[in-house]
């Protein structure tokens, strides 16, 4: 057999650029992925699940004089992100329909699984931060003029979350194109192409408001508003996204399939976000 480069050889490297690529798509399509905390370095190989270890805290006492003082105790737990979520996409394109089609068929069914895909990780990590905790306190608040967003609303939930002792730092506010014209009509808000920041802008970010980064996507729905910190909710991807491609005899066809495995979870009883809304 002669000593030549074919399929087999060049797989691997088809392979590895494909799944750049998709990885480059997924980057550029999601937005609230970089909004939320990556817990994928401990979704090891054989695990189901992540535990995210957290804990209550101590508090100053006064001591008296000639009197002990009583020895604090301090409680640990946990939260679970359960690797539960297989999400994939499959395709078939009949080898006919590729090779006569004039535009690149395969190059745009790779593009669009990739668009999916950072979508679905966005709807799944919308639906957490939507748990926001009912009680204790309560971080569901109805729009102060019932129909819209205003100022009153983010100030409120910049009073819950620090109320909260929630941090200062990587805080955000998703809104939809709805609610996007509403707050570009608040003079406090600084549209993102006007400030300055050491921090690269994450995708759909519109500016700041009230220590907020606003971030813009179609997956939030009408009439609702998340506010909430980067730990609010977290992510662990197990699988990267993994891209096959193989023949299929019988139908003479192409067939792609683009899938990951991960877990999304909201973190500390939905005490670090704030939905805002109509009816929350």
């Amino acid at each position: 057999m002669a000593n030549e480069i074919g399929k087999t050889e060049v797989q691997e490297v088809v392979q590895t650029l494909v799944a750049s690529i998709v990885q480059q798509t997924l980057k550029e399509k999601s937005m609230l992925l970089g909004t939320i905390t990556d817990y994928s370095r401990f979704a090891t190989p054989g695990a189901d699940a992540v535990k995210i270890p957290r804990r209550d805290q101590f508090a100053a006492a006064n001591k008296a004089e000639n009197t002990d003082l009583t020895a604090q105790e301090m409680t640990f737990s946990a939260d679970t992100i359960s690797l539960n979520l297989h999400k994939a996409i499959y395709a078939k394109l009949e080898r006919i329909a590729g090779v006569q089609a004039n535009v690149n068929v395969q190059a745009e069914i790779i593009t669009e699984m990739a668009a999916e895909h950072a979508l679905q990780v966005d709807k799944d990590i919308y639906t957490e931060l939507k748990l926001a905790s009912a009680s204790g306190p309560d971080h569901r608040i109805a729009f102060a003029n019932a129909t819209s967003l205003g100022k009153a609303d983010i100030i409120e939930a910049r009073k819950l979350l620090n109320s909260g002792n929630v941090p200062m730092d990587a805080r955000f506010l998703a809104v939809n194109p709805l609610h996007e014209a509403e707050l570009l009509a608040i003079a406090e808000f600084v549209e993102a192409d006007k400030y300055g920041s050491s921090e690269g802008l994450v995708n759909g970010e519109l500016g700041r408001l009230f220590g907020f980064r606003v971030v813009m996507t179609t997956v939030v729905e009408d009439n609702n508003v998340v506010a909430y910190h980067s730990s609010a909710v977290g992510y662990a991807g197990q699988l990267a996204p993994e891209f096959r491609s193989d023949f299929d005899l019988k139908s003479a066809s192409d067939e792609y399939l683009l899938h990951q495995i991960y877990g999304v979870e909201v973190l500390d009883s939905g005490k670090r976000q704030i939905l805002l809304g109509t009816a929350v």
